[in-house]
């Protein structure tokens, strides 16, 4: 199994944001509220224990990441984010069966709870279990206190994408573009899907949404390129790969569709 270590590094961000490590006791926004309060149920010593767990994950001292994770597992044994971690854990160790293992126990345990949800359907969409993945986003976005629900969309998307479901896909898209209309994964992956399904106008619309939210990469230029060269506009797909030369002459760019990330 391939591993992408910003998904796991990712990861780890969104089990902190959601138990609520940026949460003050003043705080007004109820999403953090209900985060902390789901957080204060682990003890001290599991938090310090997971905390440490996800540290030594993020730099792939994995012996010692198991061992931290064990701990707060030992102490905290109904807490879904350790055995989310776990999962993780046992992802980069290429032990898919057991990473499924934590991520379903996690889900149980946390049967509401959208970045759970969200990360367990990563894994099945990864596992080439597309039903049980689109059920699990469904569900991950009805969670009223998941801050970060276009992520689902867009995990929701892709993985509709790759088993050829390409109007579902656009749907998720749309429907994630409407909850953060500048996120640039979503516009862009928009815009290569759009771009697939031939409405050229479409993807050069969404193009023009991506590069308008800035920081431009190799993929992106290439992308725009390849819907001029589409659309018919050679001269402007020529603008676009000199622009990839002047700007990323070591760079090579990839498609979006095949080679984005999930996103956890």
């Amino acid at each position: 199994m391939r591993h992408d270590a910003m998904r796991h590094l990712c990861l780890a961000a969104a089990i902190a944001l959601a138990a609520g490590c940026a949460t003050g006791p003043g705080t007004s926004d109820p999403g953090a509220k209900q985060s902390a309060a789901l957080h204060s149920a682990m003890s001290n010593k599991g938090q310090a224990n997971l905390s440490l767990a996800q540290s030594y994950l993020a730099s792939d001292r994995l012996e010692y990441a198991m061992d931290r994770a064990n701990r707060a597992l030992r102490s905290d044994p109904n807490s879904a984010d350790v055995q989310v971690v776990l999962g993780m854990i046992r992802e980069k160790l290429d032990d898919g069966a057991r990473a499924g293992e934590h991520y379903a126990r996690a889900a149980k345990l946390a049967p509401d709870t959208g970045h759970v949800l969200n990360v367990y359907a990563i894994w099945l969409c990864q596992e080439g279990n597309a039903a049980g993945a689109d059920e699990l986003f469904a569900r991950a976005v009805k969670d009223v206190f998941y801050k970060n629900k276009e992520l689902a969309y867009f995990n929701a998307a892709k993985c509709a994408q790759q088993v050829g479901q390409a109007d579902k896909a656009a749907q998720y898209l749309r429907q994630g573009i409407e909850l953060a209309p500048t996120n640039p994964a979503l516009l862009e992956r928009m815009a290569e899907l759009q771009l697939q399904r031939g409405d050229y106008m479409s993807a050069r619309a969404f193009y023009q949404r991506r590069e308008a939210v800035g920081t431009p990469t190799a993929a992106l230029v290439e992308l725009g390129a390849r819907i001029e060269d589409a659309a018919g506009d050679r001269a402007a797909a020529a603008r676009h790969r000199q622009r990839l030369q002047d700007e990323f002459p070591v760079q090579e760019p990839t498609s979006p569709a095949t080679e984005g990330s999930f996103q956890p």
